[in-house]
């Protein structure tokens, strides 16, 4: 999950750099939630707000590549509602109060976006900061 704390994988958009070590720690903390989940539904609430901050994440970030490149807009809203997708049956565990299979959810979710990171985000961001830096 330490991927955005390495400086060679910054976006050169501050925003988002912000953005993703935001949503790393939060994925962490969910993952420390639903490991130690009291019963109080603290889980359930803190999913529900994850899904709504990588929605506004995603979305931030298809913009981007939107006014970039056209083909990777649509490979990142396909992987983006992938994940939103893992996220989704995480939540559905928890709602079920099924600890041990929205475990096993959120580590194939955070597995997920372990490989978007590093296959489709740091890429694409290469590519993107490459792009503007051409731009005269």
């Amino acid at each position: 999950m330490s991927t955005w704390n390495n400086p060679d994988w910054a976006s050169q958009n501050p925003e988002i750099d912000a953005e993703h070590k935001k949503l790393n720690q939060m994925v962490s903390s969910l993952a420390a939630v639903v490991k130690n989940d009291s019963g109080l539904g603290l889980s359930t609430e803190a999913v529900a707000i994850l899904i709504e901050r990588m929605k506004l994440h995603f979305g931030l970030e298809e913009c981007s590549a939107a006014r970039i490149d056209p083909e990777s807009h649509a490979i990142l809203h396909e992987d983006h509602a992938n994940l939103l997708a893992l996220l989704m049956q995480v939540k559905d565990s928890m709602d079920r109060r099924d600890g041990d299979e929205a475990n096993r959810r959120l580590q194939a979710f955070i597995a997920a976006l372990a490989k978007h990171d590093s296959e489709i985000d740091i890429p694409l961001f290469r590519m993107m900061a490459d792009t503007v830096a051409q731009t005269p």
